[in-house]
């Protein structure tokens, strides 16, 4: 909804059209040729286009995520590069549909049913209700057709992704090569060298912090930030006043009561006959043998899983579950609402072939009355209502805002809403203020057209919900703060600086003694580093520290009885210095079954990822793909 008017362009200005039309006359009277559109499809996939609006779409939900989540201002760069990774996965994921096409791959319209039915948003207390699920699907600008064919195609990729998966193993020989080097134990000590321990020590003078001051200013300036002045439209507030007579509530019930009507379904068995080509006579006659062996006294279930083709429900006996109209091909669907519950059909085809259908049982439909729905039909009123009062005087707020130009004092008098203020909004946004859509207030607050011109701005989303226009009354550039301000923090850079090289020297002073001998826990004493004595440690151990436990795993073998040492930086600016006396390789012994199965099922499942990860790959430059230009780099106007 905010979408529209945000998209909705302001051409009522005189000005406007004025200087339009004397622009078309003169491309008019020069002959100019008008070939400056757009690309027509976002890109296309061996002959397959995806539209543009299927690009846009999942670009700007990508950008919202990206926001949501890191809350910063979107560069130029980023856009660039989000645009590129949005139409390579549209690109991989059309040519993949395709490649499962082209295999032969299908899910029945029972097995669609049963995913759908399954999917938890679109149960109440367990039970699949048809009701919400709509209701969702709309909020997503979705129908309940076009989810269904979402659902089906995730379903057969699904059955291509299964079928990679499953013929991916591990030989026995990589299993053991994994268990040994995986469950492997390597004898180490090792000693820690902390800065803290040197900071006392550390004398740090002004004419050292002086210098440091002039020579690196940049990292010493106030953050920029803008004072701002704005007025916030707020759909919970205008829903909150909005009222609805008894009439207007029975009057919607009626002219939405298909929607709290429960159709009949009916709960189906069949058997499929798949058809050879050429071979039409002969699926039928199979079809009818079929029928004459039910009819006989054999069990359907049994029938169908011997015989029927369809891979989706013969291990079910043939069950399709429940069904209702507008699921099914046309002549299956008609035999199918035809039928007495218990009655056998005739072969019925489709494109799949012939059908064998038996109904179990039927469920009729229903409408609920309006006065179990009056609360969903009044909730659903008014908030159609707020909305298209929102959209209207989110329109109006960003006109008025428009002709104010710089100033919002009047706006927020037409408009009934107050003028807020907010100082010191910083370039990383402020979340405590406007949320997870901080990041489209910092890009409104400091673009370019709007941080230093005092100029109201256009109309900011801040979600489904909530809308302002804005403007800077003051901008506040960094500056570089007075050195007595920020002194102490210069001396603090300066002696942590200064620890951790102490450190680093008493660490590399520590590995020269060990090869001349001594006692390790006190040369490491002596240096103000603490000895943690040899053991037997994996590279699973949570009480060693993370870049000790890499440091020593990741040394070349050495031959028996030689030690290595090596010195290596701590994250936190420290120093540790690595003795490493043993290595044995890992058993698979020394886990239970249990466990070696649990590992090998794991290692199994990524090398499974990682190649259907590859088949996706090899797809992808297989595939005759265009994509215009425009599309990953849009023209600036």
């Amino acid at each position: 909804m905010l979408q529209k008017i945000h998209d909705s362009l302001y051409i009522g200005k005189w000005v406007v059209g004025i200087i339009l039309g004397l622009i078309a006359c003169s491309f008019v009277f020069w002959n100019i040729d008008f070939g400056f559109t757009g690309p027509s499809f976002a890109a296309r996939v061996n002959g397959d286009e995806i539209a543009l609006t299927e690009f846009d779409r999942a670009l700007q939900d990508r950008q919202n995520q990206f926001q949501r989540q890191y809350r910063i201002e979107l560069t130029e760069d980023l856009r660039r590069e989000m645009r590129r990774a949005v139409i390579d996965d549209l690109v991989r994921s059309t040519a993949l549909k395709q490649r499962v096409r082209e295999q032969g791959y299908h899910a029945s319209p029972a097995r669609v049913d049963q995913a759908i039915q399954g999917i938890t948003a679109f149960q109440v207390e367990g039970v699949f209700n048809e009701q919400v699920a709509v209701g969702l699907l709309a909020n997503q600008g979705l129908t309940p057709a076009g989810f269904r064919v979402l659902q089906r195609e995730e379903l057969e990729v699904g059955d291509l992704q299964g079928g990679i998966l499953d013929s991916t193993f591990l030989t026995p020989a990589e299993f053991r090569r994994y268990i040994e080097l995986y469950n492997q134990r390597r004898e180490i000590a090792y000693a820690l060298f902390d800065p803290a321990t040197y900071t006392a020590g550390v004398m740090i003078d002004d004419a050292a912090i002086a210098t440091r001051y002039e020579n690196n200013q940049a990292s010493y300036q106030t953050t920029e930030s803008v004072d701002l002045e704005y007025v916030e439209l707020a759909l919970a507030d205008i829903a909150a006043k909005v009222e609805v007579s008894e009439d207007e509530l029975r009057s919607a019930y009626q002219e939405e009561r298909a929607r709290f009507e429960t159709a009949e379904e009916r709960h189906a068995r069949h058997i499929l006959i798949a058809v050879a080509e050429g071979q039409e006579d002969a699926a039928r006659a199979t079809a009818e043998n079929v029928i004459a062996r039910v009819r006989g006294g054999e069990d359907f279930g049994a029938v169908a899983a011997e015989v029927s083709a369809d891979a989706g429900s013969k291990a079910q006996g043939g069950d399709l579950g429940w069904m209702a109209r507008g699921t099914l091909p046309g002549a299956f669907e008609d035999a199918l609402f035809a039928l007495q519950v218990g009655d056998l059909s005739a072969p019925v085809r489709t494109d799949q072939g012939f059908h064998v259908i038996r109904v179990e049982e039927v469920r009729a439909g229903e409408v609920q009355p309006f006065e179990a729905v009056r609360e969903e039909v009044s909730a659903e009123l008014r908030t159609r209502r707020a909305e298209n009062e929102f959209y209207d005087r989110g329109s109006d707020l960003r006109d008025k805002a428009f002709d104010a130009y710089n100033e919002l004092k009047s706006v927020a008098e037409a408009v009934q809403l107050p003028v807020k203020t907010l100082n010191g909004f910083p370039r990383t946004g402020d979340a405590s203020v406007f949320g997870d859509n901080n990041a489209a207030v910092v890009q409104a607050a400091f673009g370019d057209e709007i941080v230093d011109s005092g100029r109201n701005s256009d109309l900011v989303q801040l979600g489904d919900d909530r809308a302002l226009v804005l403007r800077v009354t003051t901008h506040h550039v960094p500056t570089t703060k007075p050195l007595d301000e920020v002194r102490e923090q210069v001396r603090a850079e300066l002696t942590r600086e200064r620890a951790e090289q102490l450190a680093e020297e008493a660490a590399e002073a520590f590995l020269a003694a060990l090869g001349a001998g001594g006692d390790p826990a006190a040369l490491a004493a002596a240096g103000r580093g603490t000895w943690h004595p040899a053991a037997w440690i994996m590279r699973t151990d949570a009480n060693v520290p993370t870049e000790v436990l890499s440091g020593a795993f990741g040394m070349a073998k050495s031959a028996a009885g030689v030690q290595q040492r090596e010195v290596i930086a701590l994250a936190g600016g420290g120093q540790a210095v690595i003795v490493v006396s043993g290595i044995e390789p890992g058993e698979p012994a020394s886990m239970t079954q249990s466990e070696r199965d649990q590992r090998q099922r794991q290692l199994a499942d990524q090398a499974a990822r990682a190649e259907f990860t590859a088949y996706i790959g090899n797809v992808r430059d297989e595939a005759d793909v265009r994509i215009p230009d425009a599309v990953l780099e849009p023209p600036a106007y």
